[in-house]
């Protein structure tokens, strides 16, 4: 149709056909006519190859054409006109072809794909978005490289790490050598080496053509990218050519190397195509992107395309500068999706290094970017965040080029300029984003951006790791040119939130970059100073690292000189000298160049450090006379380390200490600072590679007159070259330090006003995706700043910009309440500096192990979590299993909990308080745990000790022995014991042990270097803290030292703990204080001296030799644990007290109540309750709690609709083989037509019957009325017909009848009579058409006519009392003539073989067993609903629906939608037993070896006489007579509402019409509900809880009726016993059911109800039709009874037979057993028609099968063609003996059996519902009692214990018995009849006692995943994104609801697949969604990895495997029907929408 709307040119007549335009121009052109087809073209260039050009230009379509076309398009069609174009331009791509082959394409493209068989070289394969791809760690080069899904299935990937990922984009790597190891190749591609050359056959003819082509495609695009008009053509051939080129590319790989060298010898084409982005369509520039990717894999043109993609790269960048936006960079997609592509490849980045000057081009692309965003040299991020993403793409492109490792030498050993570019750049960014604290209005808008510096210094410290490892590797390797090994440090991401896979497109957070074109004034920069090492250093830095070093200070330097024009100048110079600095730095410079460089630089200071010290130790202030002599060296000397580019000062060069005026919570504060952080990284890789593997002293000598060891001279002289230790000490740690001091503010509330932009920023520097390069990075900054620093100054400054300068005053008052807080954050920053040994003592090993403890510190963790709160370095260290396996203990996943690493007990030990990322949260739950697994505090056990650092830190050690230390922590004892206890203390409990803890590490530091050594005890004894312990102060109250105050203070907390133990969560400080004072003992014999008189208790016990720190330890645990014991103690005594109190208290109450007997007889089913008066009280009111009301009391209950059978039936789905549609399940139906003749009663309408005939029909109809009724029921009868037909006004019956006596029955005793006359009936011989069964065909119209006579009699009975009640109704103005047509409309249903609801299987019901009155329900629910319309939020309202009757119950909180009432004394004792025909109880449970010994006979001949017998009875005037007009028991217990909510669910559309009638039998509702129960009850119990075995003991069976609410089933039962003999109508249809079921069973016959000669029931039937009364409850049941017994379940009409029998038949024994085994020969027979379906082989061949009922069933079922397939099963095992497969087949019949005996004679207490719900019990239940291996074994014995029970006899016998194979013979009979005649229709399945099982699913994921992904919705067609497994029938569908295809929404789905309940796996999430109805609920996934591990969102990709526990939980769930009554579910459930949406 298409082409037939071509446009052409006006002066065509007819459009023309694309071939036809073709000819055409070659016509025109000069080709003869005759060769104007394809082969003649060929022949006429075949000696004409100059014009191939010509040729070309011809076939295609020219720009006029395209132009004409697109302009008509404005008459018709944009879309049309591409349409048409693409068809043209496609027609000359086919001309072109043939010339390029000369011959058909599509043959020589056959012939080179079948040449490239073997020898396919890369996959290529290209992703879309949200592709499946794997990633393999053991085979990839780096991380961005991926395969597809096939290439990894065709592979050895066994034992290797892999995992799935989502793509984003990208191509398939196998094959490619650059990308992916050889041995990881699939058995498809084995590398580019494989592609062989095209064919010169192939390539002589391609070649001119297809490069002709590719000249004209390279002029259109020209033409295209220059004018507008000129777009179109291009677009349209592009499109075309690719598309050609792509389909190459699919068949040979030969074909695509030579395209890709064709086209880069096309000059131009190349850059064409890398700009055509710009003025192409996108749906184009996709495609050819996808031609690009595969070309890549031709390494020569990844090559030159690499050179020309670079020179486009930075026009892309200044646009995005320019713009000031990323939209150019999503416009432009080329750049993110190529440069991963080119940038990662390791032999092509380092060559384009060298030649194109690529880092230059990227750090200018950086640069542009920076200064376009930046004001005064700093970034500003409110104007960067608009191009963030562009600058994070070109950031990562930078560390893709330095991820190779010949790169980062390269730069650092060759190209120094580089380093000082990044360095320049790296200034933009320092000290980006500063806040400033707001103390005024507070701030309502927040800052969105505060997380995107975070992310740019995460990229920028990746970079660092790789350019720091490049500057300590071997120089002599790094060569660019030499490098042959493909290593690559691209870093992985450390978890799923980092830099993701690029190649294949996976984004995140950070991997959305861009890039930016470089300046040529970017790389100016001045000389590198020379470094002079030391020849004779022992440690030699490499001379790249101390180039790096060297930039980076001169960086810093530069940026202070900066900050400090800006800021508030600092004293650079001497206190002494004036506050404040010269503002002339030139005159500053003069004085400073006098000082020597020797002196004063690193090497050459020992003598001044050593005078320094001692000045500080004497005096906190600092003399200029005394600090520092002047060196007598020239001026020149200082000019070679100059560190700054002009005249200024220099900061690090200082050798004075400056005072820096700065205060946090008033200036500016930026976290960002990666110049330091680098020279942190520099200095930690210097000293861990030269100190960590050797020799480290554990202690240390900390004297201040010591001098600096050789090691730190060594170290800090090369590394520090030209920086004095006090300059550079004090300027490095002033931002560190100022960060940490903005967190402690944070921490204390005080910069609230800022909103959440300071909290958030916190938050991110502690965490640990950026501490690694931020936290902890400052903290070893600090600490090289702490040993280089003179320690009184280092910490004055750290207590100066904490703001805590006055805290040393002692004065009593607050400065501030935030002080308390920045005390403890202050105090804990000094620890973390002395005690840190992350970067400076700790192997990778140890460190790994501290992290482990401090994460599982705080609670049990799984692998991921672990694995993602370690650092990146950590979580890669090979021994990180290892580590994990020694530290913590695994616990395996049970249950819905997943497998988690506990910490074991002896690591507890090990914690760290002092870790770097403790807050506050963590640290208490930390600080609990410890509690409760070692009984004691951590506060008092776990100190801060001394450790092994490094050599060059050392001088660390003197920071905590320092006099400020000394005076800070008596500051804190002072403020202590002043403010005892009290909330206004400026030192509580949470500074006071800090200060504790910072005096413990002081002390141990102290005792360590004791211990080192005897000569050293003079010194130790010099240290401050030791030395000035002693010295007094002035105080408020009095003079006092820090011994003195820790004595008072230990003596207050003695005090203290007398009357109260528990103190400071737990701990006890004063043995931690008792401690403290021995140590000070132990140390200095002054100390000793001095506490002998304070505290002589404390040391008396100290001998002259000191102890060590363990035993010292081991004392003080067992004093602690004295004194323990001892408040355990008191604390008992108090409970007991308290104990006796409460039980004196409660006696006073009620001394009435009975509190222990609720539970009482709660688990025991057999057992009768002593106390009938203690029972009815025990059950109350939930809601009012009135013990003493007389109400009645009413049980929760919830009814569901259910659809378990059928999915037994059917049998569960495979993953294999999902559903395509929901017709797949639909029940085979019988296909015959049914026969009219006898089912007239169903076909008779009122408007096809003529008034003659209507006339007769009445007639007839009430002569039957009349011979049975009484006077009342006819006149009712004629008056009702009369009023509906006016042309019967004048029918007169005669007055042929008496008039009746009165009824000598009430309801009650009729059905007893009934009884007493079945049983003297019942001894009476058998009748003969059950006796001789040969001569049935003679005797059974006889019979028949017997029982259809008494039911024409029931009939008229039961139309006469029916149209009574249609006439009362008649007589009020409820019903119109509208509303019974809509009844009769409603009706209209499709046929069902049984009685039930019309839309499932059954209703079920279960309870919670609490109670409730009726009224306080009604005020409860009415409170609900009141809420629910004013929306007001209630408990539940987002999980029930009140307009349905939904209600959470009050108690438990499960869910309820009705309730059922009790009867008067029918809850305490079991039904009585009838005492005729009684012979004893069953035995239900009868052991073994007896009931192997017995024998019992076939009891089918007694049931049968019951059948024959209740038959008669119920047809006997003299019952039939005394049966009242029209009664209905109005005395009826309140079940309306129960009744209104079942009849909804049973006929949801009538429900409201027919209520009303009196004729719709409630009670059958029930009874049916019952039945279903019961059944469903059965099949729930064959399912493992735990595993997919199945359970078949009577145990289980029994213990899942008493978790499955039994006892409401029991109360189910009685209900249904007192209200189904209330009402005359449904008497009546109980007694007709009972002549129908004797009928089919015993005479083997169904009604004739056509043929009117045997009787006038039919045309009474067509009465009840033609006066518009509804009988399809009525009708089905009737229908159903009359139906084949055969044709239904045997125990379905085992249960409808006991309903319609007189009442005393259900408390007799004996008459249940004989129809027990009358059902059971059911049950066998239908098991042997499957055999025989299922085995035709086997047959009767048999000998020891022939002569049986086997053989008679064969031979009956043989002549019916079709009857044996309407009995089907999906269970069958052909393997199986016939014999065994019928035992099988009868274990349910049996089964329910024995439910249904424990219903009815076994005393089911009221379950008092505080027992636990089964369904949320633990896991840790007993297995089941059977395994696989003797399943079989167990289901036999199972099967012969219920045969026992209900006294059935062998096997054998039944089959040999004469009366069961007469009788049977004549089922099959019947059952073929009725099933050739049509009115059998549906199936009927047979099924084993086998579980409910939902779909089988595969042991790994992986491969569902593969089989559902991109699968189309069955309704719309359209990919299903979001795709969820339905696990009950296996159809895909959608959880997010779409109005395309409503039916494929999952709530739609269930209730067709469910009736309601939908169990739905989410592919993409694999969690499960639970659907029941409106609600949904999610449910943990069904997979775990091999830690046992679920994977949201297959997040990590790891292989997950199926847990059969889990799947197991959750079947049974959903067979128990447990979904709404878990309050695990219905905690998660929501109503409306999906829950993850």
């Amino acid at each position: 149709m298409a082409d037939n709307m071509e446009i052409d040119s006006p002066s065509d007549c007819q459009p023309l056909k694309p071939r036809d335009r073709v000819v055409r121009r070659l016509a025109q052109f000069g080709v003869p006519e005759e060769q104007l087809d394809q082969p003649g073209l060929i022949a006429f260039v075949k000696d004409k190859r100059a014009l191939i050009p010509e040729l070309v230009s011809v076939i295609l379509p020219t720009d006029a054409e395209v132009a004409d076309a697109f302009q008509a398009s404005r008459l018709t069609s944009k879309k049309m006109s591409g349409v048409i174009m693409k068809k043209r331009f496609h027609e000359s791509m086919v001309w072109l072809q043939w010339l390029m082959f000369e011959g058909d394409p599509g043959g020589a493209l056959r012939r080179l794909s079948e040449m490239s068989v073997g020898q396919r070289g890369v996959c290529g394969a290209v992703w879309g978005h949200n592709d499946i791809a794997y990633r393999c760690r053991t085979c990839e080069h780096d991380p961005t490289c991926a395969i597809c899904v096939p290439c990894f299935e065709k592979g050895d990937h066994k034992g290797h790490d892999y995992c799935v990922i989502y793509t984003g984009g990208g191509c398939c790597d196998c094959g490619d050598v650059t990308a992916w190891k050889r041995e990881g190749f699939c058995s498809l591609h084995q590398g580019a080496e494989q592609i062989q050359p095209l064919p010169k056959e192939f390539a002589s003819s391609v070649d001119p053509v297809l490069g002709s082509l590719f000249n004209c495609w390279r002029v259109k695009l020209t033409l295209a990218s220059e004018y507008t008009e000129r777009k179109q053509p291009a677009n349209e051939l592009t499109y075309a050519v690719v598309d050609m080129l792509l389909e190459f590319c699919k068949h040979s790989e030969s074909l695509l190397s030579f395209v890709a060298r064709l086209l880069l010898s096309s000059d131009g084409l190349i850059s064409m195509l890398v700009r055509a982005e710009r003025f192409l369509t996108e749906v184009v520039v996709k495609k050819l992107h996808e031609l690009l990717l595969k070309l890549l894999g031709e390494q020569s043109f990844k090559y030159d395309f690499a050179k020309v993609f670079l020179a486009y790269y930075p026009s892309v960048i200044n646009e995005a500068t320019k713009d000031s936006s990323d939209f150019p960079l999503k416009k432009y997609p080329l750049l993110p999706i190529f440069s991963v592509q080119i940038l990662t490849v390791p032999t092509l980045t380092p060559r384009l290094l060298k030649e194109t000057n690529l880092l230059t081009m990227l750090l200018g692309c950086v640069e542009n970017i920076f200064v376009s965003c930046s004001d005064d040299g700093r970034l500003q991020v409110s104007r960067w965040a608009n191009i963030f993403e562009t600058t994070i793409r070109t950031v990562e492109d930078i560390r893709f080029v330095m991820s190779h490792v010949v790169v980062p030498k390269y730069v650092t050993n060759d190209q120094q300029d580089i380093s000082r570019t990044w360095m320049r750049l790296l200034s933009f960014v320092q000290g980006m984003n500063p806040q400033k604290r707001e103390t005024g209005q507070h701030i309502e808008e927040e800052n969105e951006n505060v997380h995107y510096p975070f992310i740019l210094g995460h990229s920028i410290a990746n970079i660092h790791s790789v350019l720091v490892d490049g500057a300590f590797s071997d120089a002599s390797k790094g060569e660019i040119d030499g490098e042959t090994a493909w290593n690559s440090k691209i870093n992985d991401s450390d978890d799923g939130d980092n830099v993701r896979h690029a190649k294949v497109g996976r984004r995140s957070e950070e991997s959305s970059a861009c890039n930016v074109k470089s300046r040529s004034s970017v790389f100016a920069a001045p000389k590198l100073c020379e470094i002079k090492t030391d020849a004779s250093s022992n440690l030699p830095l490499p001379r790249a690292v101390t180039g790096l070093i060297c930039e980076c200070l001169r960086a810093i330097e530069n940026w202070l000189r900066v900050e400090n024009i800006h800021a508030v100048p600092p004293n650079l110079l001497s206190p002494n000298s004036g506050s404040a600095c010269d503002s002339n730095f030139s005159a500053f410079k003069r004085t400073i160049s006098k000082f020597g460089r020797g002196k004063y630089a690193f090497g050459r200071l020992a003598s001044t450090s050593e005078d320094h010290g001692k000045q500080c130790s004497e005096n906190s202030e600092m003399d200029s006379e005394n600090t520092c002599t002047r060196s007598s060296s020239d001026d020149n000397a200082m000019e070679e380390d100059i560190l700054v580019e002009s005249d200024g000062p220099r900061f690090l060069s200082l050798p004075d200490w400056p005072q820096i005026v700065y205060d946090v919570s008033s200036q500016d504060i930026s976290v960002h600072i990666p110049l330091h952080r680098l020279l942190s990284m520099l200095l930690q890789k210097a000293m861990k590679k030269y100190f960590c593997q050797s020799e480290v002293s554990d202690v240390t000598h900390a004297s201040p007159s010591n001098s600096l060891s050789t090691s730190y001279n060594d170290f800090f002289e090369q590394a520090l070259r030209g920086s004095h230790p006090f300059g550079f000490s004090a300027n490095i740690m002033e931002h560190p330090l100022r960060i940490r001091v903005f967190c402690a503010e944070v921490h204390a509330g005080m910069w609230r006003k800022n909103g959440d932009a300071a909290l958030l920023s916190c938050e991110l520097y502690r965490s640990v995706r950026w501490s690694e390069q931020g936290l902890e990075l400052d903290l070893f900054l600090l600490q090289c700043c702490a040993a280089l620093a003179p320690e009184d100054l280092f910490v004055s400054r750290i207590l100066e910009r904490f703001g805590l300068s006055n805290y040393l005053i002692l004065n009593l008052e607050r400065s501030s309440e935030h002080e308390p807080v920045l005390v403890q954050e202050m105090l804990t920053l000094i620890i973390q500096i002395i005690k840190e040994r992350r970067f400076c003592g700790l192997t990778t090993a140890e460190s790994l192990k501290r992290e482990l403890i401090y994460k599982l510190s705080i609670g049990d963790a799984t692998h991921s979590q672990l694995v993602k709160s370690l650092p990146r370095d950590l979580s890669k260290f090979e021994q990180l299993q290892d580590i994990l396996d020694a530290v913590a203990v695994y616990s395996n996943p049970s249950g819905f909990n997943q497998g988690m690493y506990s910490l074991r007990w002896t690591f507890w030990k090990e914690l760290d308080l002092y870790h770097l990322r403790w807050n506050s949260k963590d640290l208490q739950v930390a600080e609990e745990r410890y509690l409760r697994f070692c009984n004691v505090s951590a506060l008092t056990t776990q100190l801060p000790q001394w450790t092994k650092i490094h050599p060059p830190l050392k001088g660390i050690a003197r920071i905590a022995t320092c006099k400020v230390v000394l005076h800070i922590i008596r500051a804190a004892i002072f403020y202590a014991v002043s403010t005892f206890k009290s909330s206004d203390s400026r030192a509580p409990d949470s500074v006071l042990l800090p200060a504790l803890h910072l005096l413990s590490l002081s002390l141990d530091i102290c005792f360590q270097q004791k211990e080192s050594s005897e000569d050293t005890c003079h010194d130790v004894a010099q240290l401050p803290i030791i030395a000035l312990s002693g010295e007094f102060i002035q105080t408020s109250f009095g003079e006092q030292s820090l011994l003195t105050l820790l004595v008072l203070l230990m003596e207050m907390h003695r005090r203290e703990n007398v009357d109260n133990f528990v103190e400071a969560g737990g701990c006890s400080l004063f043995t931690l204080i008792e401690s403290l004072l021995k140590k000070f003992a132990e140390i200095d014999n002054g100390c000793m001296t001095k506490l002998q008189k304070l505290a002589p208790e404390v040391v008396c016990h100290i001998s002259e030799y000191f102890p060590s720190r363990d035993s010292s330890i081991s004392s003080l645990a067992s004093e602690s644990e004295k004194r323990k014991a001892k408040a355990r103690d008191r604390q008992a005594a108090i409970m007991e007290k308290m104990r006796v109190q409460q039980t004196k208290f409660l006696a006073s109450i009620d001394t009435t109540t009975n509190d222990g007997s609720q539970l009482g007889h709660e688990g025991d089913l057999e057992s009768e309750q002593d106390s009938e008066e203690s029972d009815t009280k025990q059950v109350v009111c939930s809601l009012c709690h009135d013990h003493n009301s007389e109400l009645p009391i009413s049980f929760l209950v919830l009814l569901q609709k259910s659809r378990l059978v059928s999915s037994v039936n059917r049998g569960p789905p495979s993953w294999e083989k999902l559903c395509q549609s929901d017709k797949e399940h639909t029940p085979v139906i019988n296909t015959n037509e049914p026969n009219t003749s006898t089912m007239n009663w169903n076909t008779v309408s009122s408007g096809t019957t003529s008034s003659s005939h209507l006339n007769q029909l009445v007639q007839i109809a009430a002569e039957e009325v009349s011979s049975s009724g009484k006077p009342g029921e006819v006149l009712t009868f004629l008056q009702y017909v009369k009023n509906k037909y006016p042309a019967l006004v004048n029918f007169q019956l005669p007055d042929t009848y008496d008039e009746k006596e009165k009824a000598p029955y009430s309801f009650e005793t009729l059905e007893q009579c009934m009884y007493l006359s079945i049983y003297d009936e019942m001894r009476l011989p058998l009748s003969s058409n059950l006796m001789n069964m040969d001569d049935r065909a003679s005797t059974a119209g006889e019979n028949s006519n017997i029982i259809i006579e008494t039911g024409s009699v029931l009939i008229g009975k039961y139309t006469a009392d029916l149209v009574l009640e249609m006439s009362e109704i008649s007589s009020m103005s409820e019903i119109t003539s509208n509303e019974s047509a809509s009844v009769e409309s409603t009706s209209q249903h499709p046929t069902y073989d049984e009685f039930g609801p019309i839309d499932c299987d059954g209703v079920h019901l279960s309870s919670c067993g609490h109670a409730v009155h009726q009224g306080c329900l009604d005020r409860y629910l009415s409170s609900l609903r009141e809420r629910s319309v004013r929306r007001i939020v209630f408990e539940g309202g987002h999980i029930v629906d009140p307009d349905q009757g939904e209600f959470l119950c009050p108690v438990c909180r499960r869910l309820a939608n009705c309730v059922l009432p009790t009867l008067p004394g029918e809850l305490k004792k079991p039904l009585k037993q009838s005492i005729i025909l009684s012979t004893g109880s069953i035995n239900t449970a009868p052991p073994l070896a007896e009931s192997s010994e017995l024998t019992y006979s076939l009891r089918l001949q007694s049931g049968l006489k019951l059948l024959q017998s209740a038959a008669t009875a119920v047809g006997k005037l003299k019952f039939l007579n005394s049966i009242p007009l029209h009664h209905i028991d109005r005395t009826r217990t309140n079940l309306e509402n129960f009744l209104r909510v079942l009849s909804k669910m049973y006929s949801p559309c009538k429900e409201e019409k027919l209520s009303r009638f009196s004729r719709i039998n409630h009670s059958m509702l029930m009874w049916d509900t019952l039945k279903y129960s019961l059944t469903s009850m059965e099949i729930a119990a064959r399912c493992g809880k735990t595993s997919f075995t199945p359970n078949y003991a009577l145990s289980a069976l029994y213990e899942e009726l008493k978790s499955s609410s039994g006892f409401i089933l029991s109360l189910m039962f009685k209900l249904v016993q007192n209200t189904r003999s209330k009402n005359s109508l449904h008497v009546l249809q109980r007694f007709k059911g009972v002549q129908l079921f004797a009928e089919s069973i015993c005479a083997g016959v169904s009604p004739s109800y056509g043929n009117s000669d045997n009787s006038g029931m039919g045309d009474m039937l067509s009465i009840l039709k033609h006066i518009e009364m509804d009988l399809s409850n009525t009708d089905s049941f009737w229908r159903q009874a009359s139906d084949p017994v055969l044709a239904h379940d045997p125990f379905s009409t085992l249960m409808w037979v006991l309903f319609c029998l007189p009442q005393p038949f259900l408390s007799c024994e004996e008459s249940l057993l004989s129809l027990v085994h009358v059902f059971y020969t059911v049950s066998v027979t239908q098991a042997i028609i499957i055999y025989h379906e299922k085995s035709k082989h086997k047959s009767s061949r048999d000998s020891d099968l022939s002569g049986c009922l086997i053989t008679d069933i064969y031979k009956v079922m043989n002549e019916s063609a079709n009857a044996s397939q309407y009995i089907v099963s999906n269970y069958f095992d052909p393997s199986v003996d016939i014999k065994d497969a019928i035992r099988r087949f009868t274990f349910p019949y049996l089964r329910r059996c024995a439910l249904l005996w424990k219903i009815l004679y076994s005393f089911i207490p009221p379950p008092f519902c505080d027992e636990e719900n089964i369904l949320d019990r633990p896991w840790s239940v007993p297995q089941d009692t059977m395994g696989n291996a003797n399943i079989e074994m167990f289901e036999v014995t199972k099967i012969h214990e219920l045969e026992n029970m209900f006294k059935i006899p062998s096997l054998d016998v039944v089959l040999k018995d004469e009366l069961s194979r007469t009788t049977v013979s004549n089922w099959c009979r019947h059952f073929c009849k009725e099933f050739e005649s049509g009115r059998i229709q549906q199936n009927m399945h047979v099924t084993p006692a086998v579980p409910f099982k939902l779909m089988r699913l595969p042991n790994i994921y992986q491969d569902l995943l593969q089989r559902c992904f991109r699968q189309r919705c069955l309704a719309c067609k359209s990919v299903l994104e979001d795709p969820a497994l339905c696990l009950l029938c296996g159809r895909l569908c959608s959880p997010s609801w779409k109005s395309c295809c409503r039916e494929s929404g999952c709530q739609s789905h269930a209730v067709t697949c469910g009736a309601g309940t939908g169990v739905f796996l989410l592919i993409r999430r694999t969690t499960i969604l639970l659907q029941r109805s409106a609600r949904q609920a999610p449910w943990p996934s069904l997979y775990l990895d091999a830690f046992g591990e679920e994977d949201f969102e297959m997040s990590r990709g790891k292989p997950l495997y199926l847990k059969e526990e889990r799947y197991a939980a959750l079947t049974y769930m959903v067979a128990s029907h447990g979904l709404d009554r878990s309050s695990k579910v219905l905690g998660q459930t929501t109503i409306g929408s999906f829950f993850l949406v």
